[in-house]
């Protein structure tokens, strides 16, 4: 899946920069970095590469259910999107937040045909890595059991 339009301030198809690029990245502000990591992780749904080029090898991991570390995290992922080959994330909006935090509010799908969950993850960069990572999850409701018409994205 694409992100929504207007979600993402770049073409998704031919973003402006190179993703993969991690030279000189001391340089790079922390919404460069997220931005290629965004594209590789979210858009791209290529969590390996997202993983090797931005995350830190110490990255903090805060979901209870997933490993702290880089190479724990990333394996963990991999395993899941081999069990699981229609994963996808569908990026709604991303917060540029002060200095060095990045939200980014996103459906995650496991599989085609569920109504998935809305996820909000917090990503902290620090030198040129994402270094720290909390999120917020919810399932997406049935909208016939919903209280308001107003939808999760």
């Amino acid at each position: 899946m694409k992100p929504a339009a207007g979600a993402l301030p770049w073409d998704t198809g031919a973003p402006p920069f190179d993703p993969r690029d991690t030279s000189d990245r001391e340089a790079l502000s922390a919404r460069q970095v997220a931005e290629r990591f965004i594209q590789l992780f979210y858009v791209e749904d290529n969590p390996t590469d997202a993983f090797t080029c931005w995350m830190h090898l110490d990255y903090i991991q805060h979901n209870p259910n997933a490993p702290t570390g880089r190479d724990a995290t990333l394996a963990m992922m991999q395993a899941s999107m081999a069990r699981l080959p229609d994963l996808s994330h569908e990026v709604k909006r991303v917060v540029w937040g002060d200095a060095d935090l990045v939200a980014v509010h996103f459906h995650f799908l496991r599989e085609k045909g569920t109504r998935g969950y809305a996820i909000v993850d917090l990503l902290r960069v620090q030198d040129g890595y994402i270094v720290e990572h909390w999120d917020v999850m919810q399932e997406v409701p049935d909208p016939a059991e919903t209280k308001n018409p107003n939808g999760m994205f």
